[in-house]
């Protein structure tokens, strides 16, 4: 059985790196992959759900060993499995977490009358802006000109090279507001929603960490090889 840490191989039962990281399940999730899988190993399961076996190990990977560094041994073809999997995770974070936490702020000002809770609520809802904003251009101008170029079919003078130079760290900016919750907002009545709060937000600063490692690690290195070919 994999532990947490461990590298994943093809033949790693998909129940055993569940089962010691539960954050996995949003991992198959984004894959379009159901639960249900038995005892089958990672690449049976993959394989059945026609997903390259080598974009699951990296991204599976990173989320379960900060230390992984992905191996960049893809098709051209996995582009649009990965581009997939990363909007899937925009959706989560757009219409699953954002609107969880906003909703328990709202709920944490009902038992902390202090005026810096106001804050709290104006941070997050300028961050949730930024980040959409992010999410915006890279659905409607980044992974449109990717899928464009797999295809041949590029007209733009975009290249890859604006998506790096666009590309925020999003994940470092939680700091400033898990700081306010820990350090500067005194705590009345709302230890338990408080905790909730800053629960959802270290888990998704992890998250935001591994979904830009994906772009930066393994999108960003692919469309750069794939601009090269296609110029000569």
């Amino acid at each position: 059985m994999v532990s947490k840490n461990e590298i994943i191989s093809r033949d790693t039962k998909m129940s055993d790196i569940i089962l010691n990281n539960h954050f996995m399940i949003l991992v198959l999730e984004r894959f379009g992959i159901e639960l249900g899988v038995h005892d089958k190993t990672i690449e049976f399961i993959c394989i059945e759900n026609n997903i390259s076996t080598e974009v699951f190990l990296s991204i599976a990977n990173l989320h379960n060993n900060i230390s992984y560094i992905p191996e960049l041994l893809f098709k051209c073809s996995d582009i649009e499995v990965i581009i997939q999997y990363l909007k899937n995770s925009h959706q989560y974070y757009s219409h699953e977490i954002f609107p969880e936490i906003i909703k328990n702020i709202h709920l944490m000002s009902e038992y902390n009358k202090k005026p810096e809770i106001l804050m709290v609520e104006d941070f997050f809802n300028e961050y949730k802006k930024e980040v959409d904003q992010h999410f915006d251009y890279e659905n409607k101008i980044a992974f449109p000109y990717i899928l464009n170029l797999l295809k041949n079919n590029d007209k733009s003078y975009y290249s890859i090279k604006e998506y790096k130079e666009h590309h925020d760290d999003i994940e470092e900016k939680l700091d400033d507001l898990k700081k306010l919750l820990i350090q500067h907002l005194p705590q009345k009545d709302d230890r338990i929603i408080r905790r909730k709060i800053l629960f959802a937000l270290f888990n998704l600063e992890q998250d935001l960490i591994v979904h830009a490692r994906i772009e930066n690690e393994i999108l960003i290195p692919l469309v750069e090889k794939m601009e090269i070919k296609n110029q000569g």
